[in-house]
């Protein structure tokens, strides 16, 4: 019976050694099963894919193409100094054809095809406003560079940064001019001159008329007329002789590219003269001057962010300073005309994301998804001398009213003296300094 049970107590224990060693061999195998799977969890990616979708073609395409062009020069730059911390970009390419439902469609392709992680717009608000919902839809960032209307994310979409100012970032602007600089050189109090205020109808131009007009009444200004226009006439007559009949002193016109040319050329043929244009968009092209040749620009205003090729850069970062006078040189070999406004959006807004953004994502989240972009963008803190276009950038939070603003994005004012167009305010950015009244058309 001892013997039995000796026995007994043997075969027990030597099963629970069996029992123990074979939890231990199957620990040790989903150890080796999990390595792999730890390794590729914090493996880098192999690459981050980001499109550039702008309005090469159709009437966008001159300004368009100009802000394609900065955003690639910044992204070819940062794949010869090692990409992303080691990570190579994918540049993609893609047309919106100047049509905002054409852009949406590229921006599903981009996506479906090319598996971007971003898209860097969009040139047009109302392109942009048509690609941000197919971004967010497919969890993709839209790095806005260009588009200012503030409805472009009036839905609050948390895939939405964009690096330029809003429209109320242009009035300000003017306003600012107007009170400080313009009234006392055309001799008047500011609210006593006489301010028209014309803009077409498309998403861009509307809201910077908007906005100059809201700023201007709450402050106490004389409105002499608010015109909006077709974005798609083909005769402004009507609106110049309107403008014309009003007699104002300034005029802040916000056209897109066709419109700006039509409307300088209708105020040519109809003798229509102001003290002060302050234009926009078309009004700050190469394709302007062009057209018009250095004597028919002189003196005409166009207020945006800073045109690289003649803003002063002695308040930039050295390093930053160094870099943009290397792209606005390169900007102007490959494209046969000054880096002006567009190319500035375009090299400013990717110069922050290749720099800032994406080493941030890629370092905290090891990844390139849109929630790390964002979560990273939410860390962003660039003070004014820290970028290409002269201000700094924090944007908003998702848990703001507007998500994904650069709050501390500027305007400035230029001016086309000489055939160029230069700064002239304010006096930090300014490589000259403005001129006013205009000369009426019998002058020119």
């Amino acid at each position: 019976m001892i013997r039995c049970t000796t026995m007994f107590r043997r075969v027990i224990t030597v099963k629970s050694r069996v029992s123990r060693i074979f939890a231990l061999l199957v620990v040790i195998g989903l150890a080796f099963t999990m390595v792999p799977q730890a390794l590729a969890a914090s493996a880098k990616p192999k690459e981050v894919r980001i499109g550039l979708l702008f309005p090469t073609s159709g009437g966008f395409s001159l300004l368009g193409t100009d802000q394609m062009k900065g955003a690639e020069m910044v992204l070819k730059w940062a794949n010869s100094n090692g990409g992303i911390n080691g990570v190579p970009i994918k540049i993609v390419y893609g047309d919106s054809a100047s049509n905002a439902a054409a852009g949406a469609t590229a921006a599903q392709r981009m996506i479906d095809n090319d598996k971007v992680n971003i898209i860097i717009g969009s040139y047009s608000s109302g392109i942009a406003q048509a690609v941000m919902p197919v971004a967010q839809r497919n969890n993709v960032i839209l790095w806005e560079v260009g588009a200012v209307s503030p409805t472009v994310n009036s839905q609050g979409y948390s895939n939405f940064l964009r690096t330029v100012g809003v429209s109320k970032t242009y009035a300000a602007a003017d306003y600012d001019f107007v009170t400080k600089f313009l009234a006392k050189k055309l001799g008047k109090k500011a609210t006593d001159l006489k301010i028209a205020i014309a803009n077409n109808d498309g998403a861009f131009a509307a809201s910077v008329g908007d906005a100059v007009k809201d700023l201007f009444v709450a402050k106490g200004m004389n409105i002499v007329a608010k015109e909006v226009y077709p974005a798609t006439s083909t005769d402004l007559t009507p609106l110049v002789l309107k403008l014309k009949a009003a007699a104002p002193d300034v005029l802040f016109l916000t056209p897109d590219a066709p419109d700006s040319l039509l409307f300088w050329q209708t105020a040519k043929t109809q003798d229509f003269n102001v003290s002060a244009l302050v234009g926009s968009s078309g009004i700050g092209g190469a394709g302007f001057v062009a057209k018009f040749g250095n004597a028919g620009v002189e003196g005409v205003y166009d207020v945006e962010a800073p045109a690289l090729a003649s803003m002063n850069t002695s308040g930039l970062k050295s390093r930053v300073a160094d870099l943009t006078a290397q792209w606005v040189k390169d900007f102007a070999l490959a494209m046969g005309h000054p880096c002006a406004v567009h190319c500035g959006d375009g090299i400013g807004g990717t110069y922050t994301l290749v720099t800032d953004v994406l080493p941030r994502a890629l370092r905290v989240s090891n990844s390139f998804s849109a929630s790390a972009i964002v979560s990273a963008a939410s860390k962003t803190l660039i003070q004014d001398g820290g970028t290409p276009q002269g201000f700094g950038v924090q944007f908003t939070g998702t848990n703001s009213s507007t998500v994904g603003e650069n709050i501390k994005a500027k305007s400035v004012i230029m001016q086309w003296q000489g055939g160029a167009l230069k700064v002239v305010w304010p006096a930090a950015l300014a490589t000259s300094t403005p001129s006013a009244p205009m000369k009426t058309w019998a002058q020119r």
